[in-house]
């Protein structure tokens, strides 16, 4: 199983300052293997000042996806960990009975099948975790922090 390995492309040197401790920092993030084991992303992280406050260590405020990725995966960030999770694409397939409020979910994808009801205007569903060594593809991102 090889390691968790993305590569950041910016135009950025450093975090921006927006604020009097609050920065910004934007680029693209290419998750070419991606790993269940997270690896902390210095090429993020290094610019932001490491906090004390539980569940922000990393010192990340927030940092935004701008979409799926061009390989069709979702990523959102692990405060704890100062990494992307990716999480492998779906089918949703939807059957629904509005005189019975019964709603049947069919989730199909990497090794993923799920059925589940729900109610009238109640749909539930959750993307799966991505596999090891799988190359998620590349989406942009923007990491606001304190600095």
């Amino acid at each position: 199983m090889a390691d968790y390995a993305a590569t950041v492309t910016t135009m950025l040197q450093n975090a921006e300052r927006i604020g009097k401790n609050i920065g910004i920092y934007a680029g693209k993030y290419n998750l070419t293997n991606y790993n269940t084991t997270l690896v902390t992303q210095t090429a993020i992280t290094k610019f932001f000042r490491v906090s004390g406050v539980s569940g922000f260590t990393q010192g990340i405020l927030s940092v935004i996806p701008t979409g799926v990725s061009d390989n069709g995966h979702t990523f959102e960030w692990d405060y704890t960990t100062g990494a992307f999770k990716a999480y492998k694409p779906t089918n949703i397939v939807m059957n629904s009975d509005v005189s019975t409020g019964a709603t049947v979910l069919a989730l199909t994808g990497q090794n993923a099948a799920v059925h589940a009801t729900s109610a009238v205007g109640n749909i539930i569903g959750t993307a799966l975790e991505a596999a090891s060594n799988v190359d998620c593809g590349e989406v942009g991102f923007i990491a606001i922090g304190l600095i």
